[in-house]
């Protein structure tokens, strides 16, 4: 690395590759002597909340010139060396700092920001200052730096383990060799990535700003000449800010949670069956909503599934699960009325209005019981509109992702096309589902949403009135209207896409019965899962014929539905199968995202790969190498289990807005920035929701195990 001020600033153009990092030191205030600590491990976590104030400080940054790293110690000598950079850059430098949204927090303390584009607040994707433009490259990308270059097996990797993040340090502490190793390649990482992406879009103008916007911009491209599709599209969208609301309201991701009847227990020989791209295949071999959504008759005895789409507002009196899992999401409910719920699911209820698709509604249907309906007293809404198959264009694009992803797993000259169509064909129900109304974020005076810039911003030019969210609303949905070049995509079929794949996950659940233990999205663990080959072998056909009508209907080569693995050479992938991952020797579940395992062994139930042998630990929010080694038994996996803060890799964030603290730290440096983030370890606690925690216990004397 060379130092800014000996760097000179010459020979750059358009095409040079500019990145920015900084590397961050947390220190602890106490608050009864005074005395600037670095976190210590003997601290217990109440202590640090109580008795310290928190406060961090920039003690090196780093800017990547191509493969030049310069450097500097102080942050208030940056936007020095930013000017030096931008007199001698070729028009306005383009300049990625991956995770903006952590480094922006301290660079607010010393550049002049404007123009932020962020959806949510502390997290920008772009934004302007000094003169340069700079984006996320974590938006870009979705991979840690260290993920990026092991994934895309960049010619540099991120030297993990050479800093010691506990270590107090300021812009005075003297640097070791591997310390200095450690930022410079930060900054090389994401050379190696980024001149990947300069290639193949030859100019940083139309570097899309996140991964989603990357395949957004390719399917953009196939009908961008296209005006009657374009037109037909704008059609589809909401006109008014109830249609808008509905559409929101029917929206669910993938439903993930544990068997009630067997959360918290180990099992043994635990089956795994995994969908195959199942997103992408819902994409293809369903119909969706093509047509304006128009009021239909109330009686949803003459519901039509497979030639309407249907949005249903409706009242359930009495009702009550009658199967071991449950599906109905409270958070999805407009009201309900003296309820029991399974880790937020109904499990019986005096009444509840809920708004959904008439997939949910045959899965309900299949799954509780409740009083007949009125469909006058009952039904408040029904909608409906006609299905077809998404374009040919997009399909056959879908095709060619999955081709590419199937045939070039484990090619080495192919592994940049195999990432990119991976990362793309996964990408594809993200860019559909993408709210089209998001919430205005301003970033303006040094602050996140200031109230006086916001209502500014919101006022009526005519009558100085501050507009409500609900005209807020309706000014974007008639913007998307008169822009009618932009839709290429309704929001609506990505409701569809996650209903349906609910209702396939759900059947195969359900048919599995009491032996379920776990599901997730496009996966079901269950017990004895011999009895259930047959039932997902039928499924794979009903599967197959799907594909095949929607081939037809387009004249489509049904082989392109199930490329060979290997180049084309080896045995194929169907699109869509329920894929036998393996057996589990032992498994358990406390719910949602948090399970533990112990060997997952081949279809065949013996043999078993390296990488499945021993503990494996799925929390949300604990890294799973960190966790699996941390829990040493299946037995440990339970309410109250602690995964310890120095060792399980949790960070807790607390970011400093204006406070934080103007100390000398011991070695004379004094921090005078008021914006910052502490960031101290953190454990991780095991846990169960209440209600299910009841639940489970009435269960539990129900089966006699207690």
């Amino acid at each position: 690395m060379i130092y800014w001020r000996d760097h000179n600033f010459k020979f750059m153009n358009e095409y040079t590759i500019y990145s920015l990092d900084t590397e961050v030191s947390s220190f602890f205030v106490s608050r009864e002597s005074g005395k600037v600590i670095a976190y210590d491990p003997a601290i217990s976590s109440d202590d640090y909340n109580e008795n310290y104030l928190s406060g961090a400080v920039v003690y090196i940054w780093m800017i990547g010139i191509n493969d030049t790293v310069i450097y500097g110690r102080e942050l208030d000598e940056l936007p020095e060396a930013l000017d030096l950079l931008r007199s001698h850059s070729a028009g306005i430098p383009v300049i990625y700092i991956h995770n903006a949204a952590y480094d922006f927090q301290f660079l607010r303390n010393v550049l002049h920001i404007t123009d932020v584009f962020a959806r949510t607040i502390r997290k920008p994707m772009k934004f302007s200052a000094n003169d340069c433009e700079f984006r996320c490259s974590y938006m870009l990308t979705r991979l840690s730096l260290d993920s990026w270059g092991k994934y895309q097996n960049l010619k540099v990797k991120k030297q993990k383990g050479l800093l010691n993040y506990d270590v107090l340090r300021s812009p005075l502490t003297p640097l070791s060799e591997d310390e200095l190793k450690y930022c410079e390649y930060d900054i090389l990482v994401m050379y190696e990535g980024l001149k990947k992406y300069l290639e193949r879009y030859e100019e940083f103008k139309k570097i899309p700003v996140t991964q989603t916007g990357e395949v957004r911009a390719v399917v953009r491209d196939l009908f961008k000449n296209n005006n009657r599709y374009l037109w037909k599209i704008t059609g589809l969208q909401p006109y008014t800010v109830n249609e808008y609301k509905q559409l929101k309201a029917v929206f669910a991701g993938g439903e993930t949670h544990g068997n009630r009847w067997n959360v918290g227990r180990i099992h043994e020989r635990v089956g795994s069956f995994d969908k195959t791209s199942d997103y992408p295949y819902q994409m293809l071999a369903e119909k969706y909503p093509m047509s304006r959504f128009a009021a239909t008759t109330k009686d949803l005895r003459f519901m039509q599934p497979d030639k309407f789409a249907y949005i249903i507002e409706l009242t359930y009196h009495n009702i009550k699960v009658k199967t071991p899992s449950t599906y109905i999401n409270r958070s999805h409910c407009i009201a309900v009325r003296g309820g029991k719920f399974d880790n937020g699911r109904i499990v019986e209820a005096e009444m509840i209005a809920i708004c959904i698709t008439e997939q949910d509604y045959q899965t309900i249907s299949e799954m509780y019981d409740y009083d007949p309906i009125d469909y006058e007293r009952d039904v408040i809404l029904v909608k409906r509109s006609r299905k077809q198959y998404l374009p040919k264009s997009m399909i056959l694009y879908i095709l060619a992702l999955y081709k590419n992803k199937t045939e070039l797993k484990g090619v080495d000259e192919e592994y940049d096309l195999y990432c990119r169509s991976k990362e793309f064909i996964n990408s594809m129900f993200g860019m559909c589902c993408t709210d089209i109304c998001l919430p205005d974020v301003y970033y303006h005076g040094n602050q996140w949403n200031p109230e006086e810039y916001v209502n500014e911003m919101h006022k009526d030019l005519k009558d100085g009135h501050i507009k409500t969210q609900e005209e807020l609303l309706q000014e974007k949905l008639d913007d998307i209207q008169k822009k009618f070049y932009r839709n290429f995509l309704a929001y609506q079929w990505g409701v569809w896409i996650t209903a349906y794949a609910r209702r396939e996950l759900m059947r195969a659940i359900n048919y599995c019965g009491m032996d379920e233990i776990y599901h997730d999205t496009d996966s079901v663990k269950c017990i004895n899962s011999d009895k259930y080959l047959d039932y997902f072998d039928a499924e794979d056909a009903v599967m197959d014929e799907k594909l095949r009508k929607m081939c037809d209907f387009y004249e489509i080569d049904f082989d392109l539905t199930r490329p060979r693995r290997e180049k084309g050479k080896g045995e194929r992938a169907p699109l869509g199968h329920w894929e036998h991952e393996g057996i589990y020797d032992k498994f358990i579940t406390l719910g949602a995202k948090k399970y533990a395992y112990e060997n997952l062994r081949e279809p065949d139930g013996v043999s078993i790969k390296d990488k499945n042998r021993g503990i494996h630990v799925t929390v949300s929010g604990v890294p799973k190498e960190q966790g699996s080694k941390l829990l040493g038994s299946l037995e440990n996996f339970k309410k109250g289990f602690v995964f310890d803060r120095e060792k399980c890799g949790r960070k807790l964030l607390t970011y400093l807005d204006g406070c934080n603290p103007e100390v000398t730290l011991p070695d004379g440096y004094k921090v005078h920035h008021p914006f910052a983030i502490n960031m101290r370890n953190n454990s991780y606690k095991l846990g169960i929701s209440s209600d299910l925690e009841v639940l489970i216990k009435e269960l539990n004397e129900q089966k006699g195990f207690l």
